[in-house]
Protein backbone atom coordinates (compact mmCIF):
# COMPACT_ATOMS: atom_id res chain seq x y z
CA UNK A 1 0.00 0.00 0.00
CA UNK A 2 1.47 3.82 -1.00
CA UNK A 3 0.37 6.73 1.11
CA UNK A 4 1.21 9.87 -0.31
CA UNK A 5 1.65 13.16 2.57
CA UNK A 6 0.20 15.84 0.89
CA UNK A 7 2.07 19.15 1.82
CA UNK A 8 5.13 16.66 3.43
CA UNK A 9 7.16 15.58 0.19
CA UNK A 10 6.67 12.23 1.86
CA UNK A 11 5.97 8.98 0.58
CA UNK A 12 5.16 5.60 2.73
CA UNK A 13 4.74 1.92 1.68
CA UNK A 14 3.72 -0.63 3.96
CA UNK A 15 3.60 -4.17 4.08
CA UNK A 16 3.44 -7.36 5.99
CA UNK A 17 6.45 -9.46 6.53
CA UNK A 18 6.89 -13.15 7.97
CA UNK A 19 10.09 -14.55 9.76
CA UNK A 20 10.11 -18.00 9.71
CA UNK A 21 13.32 -20.05 11.62
CA UNK A 22 12.90 -24.33 11.17
CA UNK A 23 15.59 -26.08 13.63
CA UNK A 24 16.26 -29.46 13.42
CA UNK A 25 16.06 -31.01 17.19
CA UNK A 26 16.66 -34.97 18.32
CA UNK A 27 12.68 -34.86 18.11
CA UNK A 28 12.52 -33.70 14.69
CA UNK A 29 12.35 -30.34 12.84
CA UNK A 30 11.01 -27.36 14.58
CA UNK A 31 9.52 -24.12 12.96
CA UNK A 32 8.02 -21.18 14.24
CA UNK A 33 6.99 -17.91 12.60
CA UNK A 34 6.15 -14.23 13.21
CA UNK A 35 4.06 -11.49 10.72
CA UNK A 36 5.20 -8.05 11.38
CA UNK A 37 3.91 -4.83 9.96
CA UNK A 38 6.45 -2.47 7.99
CA UNK A 39 6.57 0.56 6.22
CA UNK A 40 9.56 2.63 4.02
CA UNK A 41 9.56 6.21 4.40
CA UNK A 42 10.78 8.24 0.97
CA UNK A 43 11.53 11.73 1.69
CA UNK A 44 11.82 14.32 -1.19
CA UNK A 45 12.21 18.19 -1.78
CA UNK A 46 13.68 21.20 0.13
CA UNK A 47 11.05 21.04 3.37
CA UNK A 48 13.82 18.45 4.55
CA UNK A 49 16.95 18.54 5.24
CA UNK A 50 19.35 16.69 2.76
CA UNK A 51 20.45 14.43 5.39
CA UNK A 52 16.66 13.54 5.83
CA UNK A 53 15.97 12.65 1.97
CA UNK A 54 15.88 9.61 0.72
CA UNK A 55 14.21 6.32 1.48
CA UNK A 56 14.48 4.04 4.89
CA UNK A 57 15.85 0.25 4.32
CA UNK A 58 12.17 -0.76 5.63
CA UNK A 59 13.56 -2.12 9.10
CA UNK A 60 11.17 -0.12 10.69
CA UNK A 61 8.55 -3.23 11.87
CA UNK A 62 5.89 -3.31 14.52
CA UNK A 63 4.93 -6.62 15.85
CA UNK A 64 7.44 -9.08 18.03
CA UNK A 65 10.03 -11.52 17.49
CA UNK A 66 10.22 -15.33 16.56
CA UNK A 67 9.55 -17.82 19.49
CA UNK A 68 10.37 -21.06 18.96
CA UNK A 69 10.29 -24.09 21.85
CA UNK A 70 13.46 -25.62 21.06
CA UNK A 71 12.72 -27.99 23.74
CA UNK A 72 10.74 -27.56 26.77
CA UNK A 73 11.40 -24.46 28.35
CA UNK A 74 14.42 -23.73 26.45
CA UNK A 75 12.94 -20.77 23.55
CA UNK A 76 15.02 -19.32 20.71
CA UNK A 77 14.29 -15.56 19.99
CA UNK A 78 15.18 -14.22 16.63
CA UNK A 79 14.94 -10.52 17.69
CA UNK A 80 13.43 -7.70 15.62
CA UNK A 81 14.85 -5.74 13.32
CA UNK A 82 16.87 -7.88 10.45
CA UNK A 83 15.96 -8.74 7.49
CA UNK A 84 15.51 -6.24 5.47
CA UNK A 85 12.67 -7.07 2.86
CA UNK A 86 14.62 -5.15 0.08
CA UNK A 87 18.13 -7.01 0.81
CA UNK A 88 15.80 -10.39 0.94
CA UNK A 89 13.99 -9.65 -2.07
CA UNK A 90 15.73 -7.26 -4.42
CA UNK A 91 19.20 -7.08 -3.47
CA UNK A 92 21.37 -4.72 -4.41
CA UNK A 93 18.51 -2.52 -6.21
CA UNK A 94 17.64 0.85 -5.40
CA UNK A 95 14.83 0.84 -3.12
CA UNK A 96 12.44 3.63 -5.01
CA UNK A 97 12.64 1.56 -7.99
CA UNK A 98 11.82 -2.22 -6.48
CA UNK A 99 9.17 -0.88 -3.48
CA UNK A 100 6.46 -0.83 -5.40
CA UNK A 101 7.04 -4.11 -6.80
CA UNK A 102 8.12 -5.30 -3.19
CA UNK A 103 4.40 -4.36 -0.87
CA UNK A 104 2.60 -6.53 -4.60
CA UNK A 105 4.87 -9.79 -3.80
CA UNK A 106 3.69 -12.64 -2.45
CA UNK A 107 6.67 -14.85 -2.35
CA UNK A 108 9.01 -16.79 0.10
CA UNK A 109 12.82 -16.67 -0.14
CA UNK A 110 15.58 -17.99 1.79
CA UNK A 111 17.45 -15.34 3.59
CA UNK A 112 20.95 -15.36 3.30
CA UNK A 113 23.40 -15.81 6.31
CA UNK A 114 24.54 -12.89 6.45
CA UNK A 115 21.10 -10.96 6.95
CA UNK A 116 19.75 -13.43 9.59
CA UNK A 117 18.20 -11.66 12.52
CA UNK A 118 20.18 -11.66 16.30
CA UNK A 119 19.23 -14.50 17.31
CA UNK A 120 19.21 -14.70 21.75
CA UNK A 121 17.97 -17.72 24.47
CA UNK A 122 17.75 -17.55 28.33
CA UNK A 123 19.03 -20.22 30.52
CA UNK A 124 16.24 -18.92 32.50
CA UNK A 125 13.01 -17.22 31.11
CA UNK A 126 12.34 -15.98 34.34
CA UNK A 127 15.71 -14.32 34.39
CA UNK A 128 16.84 -11.86 31.96
CA UNK A 129 20.49 -11.74 33.42
CA UNK A 130 20.62 -15.30 31.98
CA UNK A 131 20.28 -13.80 27.95
CA UNK A 132 23.00 -15.81 25.48
CA UNK A 133 23.63 -14.96 22.40
CA UNK A 134 22.83 -17.80 19.74
CA UNK A 135 25.82 -18.56 16.76
CA UNK A 136 23.75 -19.60 14.32
CA UNK A 137 26.10 -22.23 13.20
CA UNK A 138 25.93 -23.92 16.18
CA UNK A 139 22.41 -24.00 18.25
CA UNK A 140 24.35 -27.08 19.71
CA UNK A 141 26.38 -24.73 21.94
CA UNK A 142 23.16 -23.00 22.98
CA UNK A 143 20.73 -26.38 22.85
CA UNK A 144 22.81 -29.24 23.08
CA UNK A 145 23.74 -31.99 20.68
CA UNK A 146 21.72 -32.75 17.70
CA UNK A 147 20.23 -28.97 17.37
CA UNK A 148 21.03 -26.96 14.29
CA UNK A 149 19.22 -24.47 12.20
CA UNK A 150 17.93 -25.65 9.15
CA UNK A 151 16.29 -22.29 7.10
CA UNK A 152 15.21 -19.43 7.43
CA UNK A 153 12.89 -17.22 5.19
CA UNK A 154 11.20 -14.50 4.76
CA UNK A 155 7.86 -14.15 2.95
CA UNK A 156 5.66 -11.22 2.01
CA UNK A 157 2.35 -11.78 3.25
CA UNK A 158 -1.29 -10.32 4.01
CA UNK A 159 -1.44 -12.54 7.27
CA UNK A 160 -2.15 -10.51 10.23
CA UNK A 161 0.81 -9.19 12.69
CA UNK A 162 1.53 -12.12 15.24
CA UNK A 163 0.54 -10.85 18.35
CA UNK A 164 0.72 -12.36 22.34
CA UNK A 165 3.63 -14.94 21.42
CA UNK A 166 6.12 -13.02 23.27
CA UNK A 167 4.20 -12.61 26.32
CA UNK A 168 2.91 -15.92 26.54
CA UNK A 169 7.35 -16.50 27.46
CA UNK A 170 8.43 -13.50 28.51
CA UNK A 171 5.59 -12.00 30.66
CA UNK A 172 5.36 -8.29 31.46
CA UNK A 173 7.28 -9.68 35.12
CA UNK A 174 10.05 -10.14 33.51
CA UNK A 175 10.14 -6.77 31.82
CA UNK A 176 9.96 -5.34 35.23
CA UNK A 177 12.32 -7.49 36.37
CA UNK A 178 14.72 -5.96 33.31
CA UNK A 179 14.11 -2.51 33.87
CA UNK A 180 14.70 -2.80 37.28
CA UNK A 181 18.40 -4.21 36.80
CA UNK A 182 18.16 -1.25 34.14
CA UNK A 183 17.90 1.46 36.88
CA UNK A 184 20.07 -0.37 39.04
CA UNK A 185 22.98 0.14 36.28
CA UNK A 186 22.43 3.46 35.87
CA UNK A 187 22.56 4.59 39.56
CA UNK A 188 26.41 2.99 39.29
CA UNK A 189 27.16 5.09 36.38
CA UNK A 190 27.62 4.30 32.62
CA UNK A 191 30.75 2.31 33.36
CA UNK A 192 28.19 -0.27 35.09
CA UNK A 193 29.81 -4.08 33.48
CA UNK A 194 25.88 -3.88 32.86
CA UNK A 195 25.87 -1.24 29.72
CA UNK A 196 28.86 -3.85 28.40
CA UNK A 197 26.55 -7.31 29.17
CA UNK A 198 24.85 -8.49 25.93
CA UNK A 199 21.33 -7.46 28.05
CA UNK A 200 22.83 -4.08 28.53
CA UNK A 201 22.66 -3.96 24.64
CA UNK A 202 19.56 -4.99 24.26
CA UNK A 203 16.40 -3.52 24.60
CA UNK A 204 12.67 -4.51 25.30
CA UNK A 205 11.94 -3.23 21.53
CA UNK A 206 13.72 -6.11 20.56
CA UNK A 207 11.46 -8.17 21.41
CA UNK A 208 8.50 -6.38 20.91
CA UNK A 209 7.58 -2.81 19.35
Amino acid sequence: MLLVLAGCNEERWYWHQRLTLVVNTPAGPKAASSVVACEATRRYGALWLPEARGMGDGRACQGEAVVLEVAPGRYLFALLGDPSAFRVFFPGASKEKVVAKLVKLRETREVPRRFYPVLVTFGDVSDPKTVMQVDPQDLAASFGPGVSLSAVTLEITEAPVTTGVVEGVLPQPFFVEWGRIHKEALASGISAPYFQSLLGKLNRTDFQR
